[in-house]
């Protein structure tokens, strides 16, 4: 575990595989791999229950794929039943848009890495203390940078991820007010890409952010 969070400290990117089909899913995740992105999370459509085991077919076949060299989580898991889905499937971090206290128990049970979302210092706090190995900072788009940099510098012993309105431009100042890590989604996986297979760009938008990681 404390490699693996080593390694996130140091790549500091998860992107979000949302709407992707299962069998463009593979192509998707090494699109990702050449462009330099180690993280991903796969999510689940709590609207729609009966994709809940097509979610963990695309965990699953994308941890076959490429093994160890990404690292797959599953997204919007909000409760234990979801949890046992993904982790048969073999996910590897449990990543909630809410802080669901059963989860994280459940996560932290099996030894895998919990990421549950919080809106609050006071709910950041509370799932730290539970045992979360990283906090998402949900939704970080309504929220401006000045107040993610107070928050972090008081809480900077909470490893903040940020979700939401994270892109090349901006990840440098986002990054620059203390937090581990940023979510990301559409500006790498542009929608017009992934509907043209056109994963040579999915490729060089993930490298436009990860250059600039330092």
């Amino acid at each position: 575990m404390n490699s693996f969070i080593k390694e996130f400290f140091e790549k500091k990117i998860i992107v979000v595989c949302r709407g992707i089909a299962e069998e463009e899913m593979v192509n998707a995740a090494t699109a990702l791999y050449d462009g330099g992105i180690r993280f991903m999370e796969v999510p689940f459509n709590q609207a729609a229950p009966e994709t809940f085991a097509d979610t963990a077919k695309k965990i699953k076949t994308v941890r076959e794929a490429l093994g160890d060299k990404m690292h797959v989580g599953a997204g919007t898991v909000i409760t234990t039943e979801q949890f046992e889905i993904a982790k048969e499937a073999g996910a590897e971090i449990i990543v909630s848009p809410t802080m669901e206290e059963d989860v994280i128990k459940a996560t932290k049970a099996e030894g895998l890495i919990s990421m549950p979302g919080c809106a609050t210092p006071s709910e950041m706090t509370k799932a730290y203390k539970l045992g979360s190995d990283l906090i998402k900072l949900f939704p970080a788009s309504v929220v401006n940078l000045k107040v993610i940099k107070e928050i972090s510098v008081p809480l900077n012993h909470l490893p903040l991820v940020c979700f939401g309105g994270v892109s090349a431009e901006n990840i440098e100042e986002v990054l620059a007010t203390g937090v581990a890590g940023v979510g990301m989604a559409s500006s790498i996986l542009d929608k017009q890409a992934i509907k043209d297979k056109d994963y040579a760009k999915i490729t060089a938008l993930a490298k436009a952010v990860t250059g600039r990681i330092k």
